[in-house]
């Protein structure tokens, strides 16, 4: 299998700082993988998506050591310009991203400056809109909108680029509980239709369910990677990074220590149906065995 990027031996420190912030990371990402990343706060995570799309180095400045591709591509020898067409990057803060009047114009703004054709424009445009279920915002301003409207006008803006990666950082963060779903949903059809997804994210349920490969980051290092069964089922190095088990796999553990042999860890809701059906157990005798 071809790799999307290929990061080696990465160290980066900002200008400012004393300390590097990424401490050797070493990770491969496959072509049309779903790559999610978790990880306690301050180990990294967004300056890692910044060194994806050129940001760092060529925007940020500090020092960095290692290497970054894209597509084969090391990313000091491309230009932020030239990178954003294969690399789209949604961030937390949807107003950090978006500059122009209205809606309609903030999803042709990164097309207009290719040069590409007002015909094409208004194409790519409606395409987005449709497909991220905004056409009624077309008119409006994103300043007016709620923030889950924002999030979903950022995200429609990146992928009209069609670029083919596309990093999700905690862009759900400050969302609303049906808005955070809605954007996974997003990022689950920009995967199915054959995009390499990255997501950082908090929410261990719904990336559990999405995500073909997971990667633990902490301390500016790489220390797990896997498909979420075996990375979720690695308890105690993930309650000493201080991060939480999906719901359902805390819900198997509980009955682990029940004394039921529960097999292949459950990592979905429906896994973790099928599993209580299969050893015969329902809702008041999980309560009676505490």
């Amino acid at each position: 299998m071809g790799y999307a990027i290929e990061v080696s031996g990465l160290w980066y420190k900002y200008p400012t700082a004393k300390d590097f912030v990424l401490r050797g990371v070493d990770l491969r990402v496959g072509l049309g993988e779903f790559l999610g990343i978790l990880g306690p706060t301050g180990s990294g995570k967004t300056t890692l998506c910044m060194c994806l799309n050129g940001l760092i180095p060529h925007y940020a400045g500090g020092e960095m050591i290692g290497e970054v591709k894209i597509f084969g591509k090391s990313t000091r020898a491309k230009t932020i310009a030239e990178l954003s067409k294969r690399v789209g990057i949604v961030f937390q803060d949807p107003d950090s991203q978006l500059i122009t009047s209205s809606v309609e114009d903030e999803i042709a703004f990164g097309l207009r400056n290719r040069g590409l054709s007002e015909e094409e424009v208004g194409r790519v445009v409606e395409e987005c809109l449709r497909r991220i279920g905004i056409s009624h915002l077309r008119g409006r301003a994103p300043q007016t909108c709620s923030g889950g409207e924002k999030q979903k006008i950022a995200i429609a803006a990146t992928i009209a680029g069609r670029p083919d990666i596309i990093v999700f950082d905690e862009a759900t963060s400050d969302l609303d509980p049906i808005s955070v779903r809605d954007v996974f949903s997003l990022a689950s059809e920009l995967h199915e239709s054959g995009k390499t997804i990255i997501f950082v994210t908090h929410e261990v349920e719904l990336l559990a369910e999405r995500a073909t490969k997971i990667a633990i980051l902490a301390d500016g290092r790489i220390l797990l990677e896997g498909d979420p069964r075996s990375v979720f089922s690695r308890l105690e190095e993930l309650e000493e990074l201080g991060l939480r088990l999906p719901q359902v796999v805390q819900l198997a553990l509980g009955i682990g220590r029940m004394g039921h042999a529960i097999g292949r860890l459950p990592i979905t809701v429906e896994e973790a149906r099928d599993l209580l059906i299969e050893l015969g157990l329902g809702a008041d005798e999980l309560r009676n065995r505490g």
